[in-house]
């Protein structure tokens, strides 16, 4: 294995994609992956557009190239595919999750003119117990409205109890009543006496074509921009909440906001290491050195990682404490033995 050519191809990633012991925002996530993506694309095809190629291009490149070579089979081969899936379905849960903001700006849009009307995006809250993310809270002066977004297919039904399933194989349940609960109970415990009397939940469907067979009956249910009409419907009854008012709760919810942090379970630095010996026997078979298509052994691979990892951490961290330590005591616990011994003579 040319391990000064798979040592150049893990330098070229350092410092991409996640570490496994750090905690990151949703947004963070899909920022360092996509990165980490596109560079490998980069290296893959070393073409302007590659930063549009996405894991299962890099993924269909190497299955032709790994078929082709005999590779289709190693170790390394099927953990890279494996890895790959799991970064390719975390980028596209991600950003599926966060598209709940996309769709309720859009919907929402009519009552972002009216000036006695505060939206928030996207809020997320805690406690001790629970926590929270928000899709859109809509804060009028008659009354406070919780908007949940659900981007499902056309055909979904909500139980008596309030479970709402997608009508496919994909055995996907949402526990509405059991949402709602938690993200009222927070927004109780936040606002205290601001909590308004006139409290609604909603939830909006981004697919106007959407069918629902509604058996609970406790919650309105809208399609893409209706929501602002059904929203505005219950300004009819009169306003509650004075202009302050409106405005201070939504100061205080924004001042709760507590952006959630998660580890990501994709597997960054085994990714790298895999490509680059991938790319290191492709390389090889091509030129037809075949001698090098052997899978290395762990402890190189070990200390070729290790080397790219170290050149990024600062000075007083690479050095091995416990070799100095060592090194300092062999030389001088023995000069103050003798010196101890010369002074009681």
């Amino acid at each position: 294995m040319n391990t000064n050519r798979m040592s150049q191809i893990i330098e070229s990633l350092n410092g991409l994609g996640t570490k496994q012991n750090t905690m990151y925002t949703n947004q963070e996530i899909i920022d360092h992956l996509t990165e980490l993506q596109g560079a490998m694309a980069r290296g893959v095809f070393e073409k302007t557009h590659a930063e549009n190629l996405r894991d299962r291009d890099i993924m269909i490149h190497f299955e032709a190239l790994a078929k082709e070579y005999g590779l289709d089979e190693s170790d390394t081969y099927i953990r890279f595919r494996t890895n790959m899936g799991e970064l390719g379905y975390t980028i596209g849960s991600f950003i599926k999750g966060m598209n709940g903001e996309r769709i309720a700006k859009r919907a929402l849009k009519l009552l972002s003119y009216d000036k006695g009307i505060r939206i928030l995006y996207n809020v997320q809250l805690e406690d001790e117990d629970a926590q929270a993310e928000y899709d859109a809270i809509v804060i009028t002066p008659y009354g406070m409205f919780v908007v949940e977004v659900k981007n499902w297919g056309t055909s979904m039904t909500i139980s008596p109890n309030g479970l709402l399933t997608r009508n496919d194989d994909s055995g996907i349940v949402y526990d509405l009543p059991g949402r709602i609960s938690v993200k009222e109970a927070l927004l109780r415990e936040h606002l205290q006496e601001l909590f308004p009397k006139n409290y609604h939940n909603m939830l909006l469907l981004s697919n106007e074509r959407a069918q629902v067979q509604d058996n609970y009956h406790q919650i309105s249910i809208s399609c893409g921009g209706g929501i602002s009409y059904e929203i505005k419907s219950y300004g009819k009854s009169g306003n509650s909440l004075t202009e302050e008012q409106v405005a201070k709760i939504a100061d205080t919810i924004l001042a709760n906001h507590k952006e959630q942090r998660a580890l990501c379970s994709v597997k960054c630095e085994e990714i790298i290491t895999d490509y680059a010996k991938l790319m290191v026997q492709i390389e090889a078979a091509s030129n037809g050195t075949t001698e090098e298509l052997s899978e290395p052994e762990a402890p190189v691979l070990e200390e070729v990682f290790k080397a790219n990892v170290l050149k990024e951490r600062p000075w007083f961290k690479r050095v091995d404490w416990g070799s100095v330590a060592a090194g300092f005591a062999a030389i001088v616990i023995p000069g103050l033995v003798t010196a101890v011994v010369t002074h009681k003579h």
